[in-house]
């Protein structure tokens, strides 16, 4: 054999190595790269799925508004002189008002005084609330407080302020305020004002 047959030999023989190492980098780069997008693909799949089940479950327990319990009661009628002179006015007043939320305020818990504050158990003489429902208790002893407040906003006002809508609606306003500055509780429970006979003469 030659010198120049034995270097192309030697030559061969030192580029199979090569070529066989470059062959098991590359190998192993694609296996690394297999591994690290599919733990990726698994991990983004994964990842993806609780957040909507989390924000599904945050919507379906959220907190909802405290229950309101509204009932009607009827304060009665009044007859009062308006301001002008020789008008006067009839109307029948009903309040309407949350009644849990004066249960709450006073520390009652739900069905404590079920047989006091359901149906003929409120003193006073206060009148029966439609539905069969009696009055609160507690506004049942401010009956008076009630009457009183209503026949001075009434007395107060003359016919043209109570011909039209507008001051119908303002002495609705006037009256929730009123009522509830006499129930004396920090949240106030009336709110809303019902005219179910109202007669200017």
């Amino acid at each position: 054999m030659s010198a120049k047959q034995e270097g192309e030999g030697d030559k061969a023989t030192e580029e199979k190595p090569k070529k066989s190492k470059k062959k098991l980098v590359i190998f192993a780069v694609i296996g690394l790269v297999s591994l690290v997008g599919g733990a990726g693909v698994a991990s983004m799949l994964g990842a993806k799925e609780p957040p909507p089940e989390e924000h599904a479950e945050e919507e379906f327990h959220e907190p909802a508004e405290e229950t309101r319990q509204i009932q009607t009661a009827d304060l009665g009628q009044f007859i009062v002189n308006l301001s002008d002179m020789g008008s006067f006015l009839k109307v029948r007043i009903m309040i309407e008002y949350d009644y849990a939320l004066i249960d709450k305020q006073l520390g009652i818990v739900a069905g404590a005084e079920g047989g006091q504050a359901h149906g003929g158990g409120a003193s006073g003489g206060a009148k029966e609330a439609t539905g069969g429902s009696g009055i609160h208790p507690h506004l049942a002893k401010k009956e008076h407080h009630f009457r009183d407040v209503i026949i001075r906003i009434l007395s107060e006002k003359r016919a043209n302020d109570l011909l039209t809508v507008e001051g119908k609606t303002r002495l609705k306003e006037e009256l929730i305020d009123g009522l509830n500055e006499a129930v004396g509780l920090e949240e106030p429970p009336i709110v809303g004002i019902l005219f179910t006979d109202f007669m200017i003469q």
